[in-house]
């Protein structure tokens, strides 16, 4: 048999991914915050692409069968139809996060209207979140979102769970925080971790409808 060159394919994307991440742990490290958004945002797009090629390569049992002349009349190697539409709203880098005004802004897109939308949360309930994770992930714990959710942000004011959760990506995507699959997360570095929050916080690129 000749060589399955979209399992490399795959495979490929997935060392580039694992390098990514690489890069945006040594950017935390290093208080490149900024680098950290934009980096995440490109693993993150990776990470996407890896799941709708394996997704695809999944469900194409009868592509598997195709003659290699058929395949050769589409000018190189074969896209499975699809794939190529998800790969360019992929190669848009969503979720994208955004700062306006005194509100965090989380813009991603949706699937199923072919658009995109917006969540959003203000700098008080990044500010609670936070508060909320220090208080529960000392010591290296992993907790889950029931261990500090609901939480009231930095006005006492309670936080409605979407908004807790657009800030939740944020840090996910800056690795502030890392996820240990449904266990919950942790916080590997909590002595800076409001910090470097607030930090992420102040360098976030200003929202323009233009930039989305």
């Amino acid at each position: 048999m000749g060589m399955d060159h979209v399992a490399h394919a795959i495979e490929a994307l997935r060392q580039t991914e694992t390098s990514l991440r690489d890069l945006v742990s040594k950017a935390v490290a290093a208080g490149d915050y900024p680098g950290v958004v934009q980096i995440a945002s490109w693993a993150s797009t990776i990470s996407e692409l890896v799941k709708s090629c394996g997704e695809e390569t999944n469900r194409r049992p009868v592509v598997a069968a195709v003659p290699r002349k058929a395949s050769r009349s589409t000018g190189g190697a074969f896209a499975p139809r699809g794939l190529l539409a998800r790969q360019t709203t992929s190669q848009n880098g969503y979720p994208r996060f955004f700062r306006r005004g005194a509100q965090l802004v989380r813009v991603a897109w949706s699937k199923r209207d072919k658009k995109e939308y917006q969540h959003k949360a203000s700098h008080a309930v990044v500010q609670g979140v936070a508060d909320a994770m220090a208080k529960v992930g000392g010591d290296g714990r992993v907790f889950s979102t029931e261990d500090f959710l609901p939480v009231d942000d930095a006005d006492g004011n309670r936080v409605p769970s979407y908004q807790a959760y657009v800030c939740l990506a944020l840090l996910k995507q800056t690795r502030l925080i890392d996820q240990h699959g449904r266990q919950g997360y942790s916080i590997p570095r909590l002595a800076e971790f409001k910090d470097a929050v607030e930090s992420v916080w102040r360098k976030l690129p200003e929202y323009k409808p233009e930039a989305t």
